[in-house]
């Protein structure tokens, strides 16, 4: 009924009130934000004015549509993603779930991303040994298979109400220069067309850290994704047993790019148990080192699980150093690091040894440190990260199940309830992507969620998908309510991709750049 009564009053009037709404009051400007109850969400009217926030008033002052205490969200962002490699479960299971496990399995998975019926049919079922091919038609049309499952994500996520993702390009890195024109042609061809419903699609072409030293790899590199339209970034890798002085150049040379280029930086850092990583801490110290000769962009950085293994010490000089080179973001993955982290079969270079045989429960979450991080102002976001691949076998890129599981594994309700900790799914990472991050102030454009059903965060995180929700961008009804059926990939997933031998070792980001161990 509220679905049909906005469409009505879109239809007959350029202005129109949601009336008695509960927001999270840090999505609201600072001054409305007093009136919170003892979930963290502001009573209050909302009026939209032709597809843009006109007013926040007090509750039932304002008459309109009366929403009856209805939860009310900004549409989200989901800053840190891996659409090329997604929904590619069943067909490549990690047999461990770990780390080592992944990237060996991504090895193997990997030739199927340009696979194509006419001109590499070889590389149709994967293997490590079908890895490259012929280069004489750069991109097939039948070469589809990353276009299919990145287009299936994408249109979950619109359907969910995400109106900005970002994806890190896997594969951008490779040899083999059909694959990589296969990928960024994929991205280029879908970002453009999601732009058109409101969605903006960004990406992160990523280099293995040492790589960035290399100027005849980095250069070409950087300037391709330049070109593509994407922002850099690093697989960082465990550099437990690299230098500080060298991981802190690699970091330099990184940032050395950023800086010709003028982009923004994301990279992957610290995603290990072994506390003796600390890539954040030289990665913080490049980029103030970066802020000194004028560099400005927005900088983020992934996973950093290891940081909550360090001590109260170290936590607090590499808080100290990324609270003075700002704008930047932690973004941790509630999801994908819950199953990754202390998972047995871990193993060196990438993590500290688990042995893979005997039975064990994790010890930890794999959560980045986030109270201790937002305490000392660093701002912190919520992504999805891996959604059915190798990495992560489950999720959605619903956000409001990335917001429910932060809050959960984090002790976020009492830290000092949900609605401190939205931020962490809408405005947090669009800041940390260069975008707007003030969905509430007047003027800002009208792209929010409403969850009739749900009058509490307690009634939402218990009943996710079964409250129903309205997604409205720039005020108006999104048309599409039903997500993709996973039957349209059967065809993708129905054949399995070769297990990697049972000894198979590859440096982190080795799926990107051929280093193994």
């Amino acid at each position: 009924m509220l679905r049909l009564r906005l469409r009505l009053a879109q239809f007959f009037r350029g202005r129109y009130t949601l009336s008695d709404v509960r927001v999270p009051e840090s999505l609201l400007p600072r001054e409305l934000r007093g009136a919170a109850d003892a979930e963290g969400l502001v009573a209050c009217d909302v009026a939209v004015k032709n597809g843009l926030i006109d007013e926040v008033a007090a509750p039932k002052s304002l008459r309109g549509i009366d929403c009856k205490g209805a939860l009310l969200v900004a549409c989200f962002a989901d800053s840190h993603t891996h659409l090329v490699k997604t929904h590619a479960h069943p067909r490549a299971r990690n047999a461990t779930g770990s780390i080592n496990g992944a990237l060996a399995q991504e090895v193997e998975d990997q030739p199927r991303w340009a696979a194509c019926v006419c001109c590499r049919p070889f590389a149709l079922t994967g293997g490590s040994e079908n890895a490259d091919g012929p280069q004489d038609q750069v991109v097939c049309p039948k070469a589809d298979d990353v276009k299919r499952r990145m287009g299936f994500a994408l249109q979950t996520a619109y359907v969910h109400g995400s109106k900005a993702i970002r994806t890190h390009l896997d594969g951008t890195a490779a040899e083999d220069q059909k694959l990589v024109d296969t990928v960024y042609t994929a991205f280029r061809e879908l970002r453009d067309e999601y732009a058109t419903k409101g969605l903006i699609v960004q990406g992160v072409a990523n280099l293995y850290l040492p790589l960035w030293s290399d100027e005849s790899i980095a250069k070409p590199f950087a300037d391709r994704a330049f070109k593509e339209g994407a922002i850099l970034g690093a697989y960082c890798g465990n550099v437990a047993d690299t230098t500080p002085e060298e991981t802190l150049n690699h970091c330099a040379a990184l940032f050395t790019h950023a800086i010709r280029l003028k982009l923004p930086v994301d990279c992957h850092v610290d995603e290990t148990n072994d506390a003796r990583c600390r890539g954040l801490s030289a990665l913080a110290h490049a980029l103030l080192d970066a802020r000194a000769v004028g560099y400005k962009q927005p900088v983020v950085f992934g996973h950093c699980t290891a940081l909550a293994l360090q001590s109260p010490k170290i936590l607090n000089s590499i808080c100290q150093a990324l609270e003075q080179c700002k704008p930047c973001c932690v973004v941790v993955n509630p999801s994908t690091n819950l199953g990754l982290q202390d998972r047995r079969g871990s193993a060196p270079p990438h993590c500290s040894y688990i042995d893979p045989t005997e039975p064990r429960t994790p010890k930890w979450r794999g959560l980045a440190p986030v109270q201790e991080l937002v305490s000392q102002n660093i701002d912190v976001a919520a992504a999805s990260d891996n959604v059915r691949d190798w990495w992560h076998p489950y999720g959605d890129y619903d956000q409001l199940e990335t917001w429910k599981n932060a809050v959960t594994l984090g002790h976020l309700d009492t830290a000092p309830h949900e609605g401190r900790w939205a931020a962490l799914v809408s405005s947090a990472p669009a800041r940390a992507m260069g975008l707007a991050s003030e969905p509430f102030v007047a003027g800002a454009s009208a792209d929010l969620v409403i969850f009739p059903r749900a009058r509490r965060v307690s009634e939402l995180f218990a009943r996710p998908h079964g409250l129903g929700r309205v997604v409205l961008r720039k005020g108006r009804v999104q048309s599409c309510s039903m997500v993709p059926s996973y039957r349209v990939l059967d065809d993708v997933v129905s054949q399995s991709t070769p297990q990697p031998p049972a000894d198979a070792a590859y440096a982190r980001g080795a799926a990107k750049s051929g280093l193994q161990t």
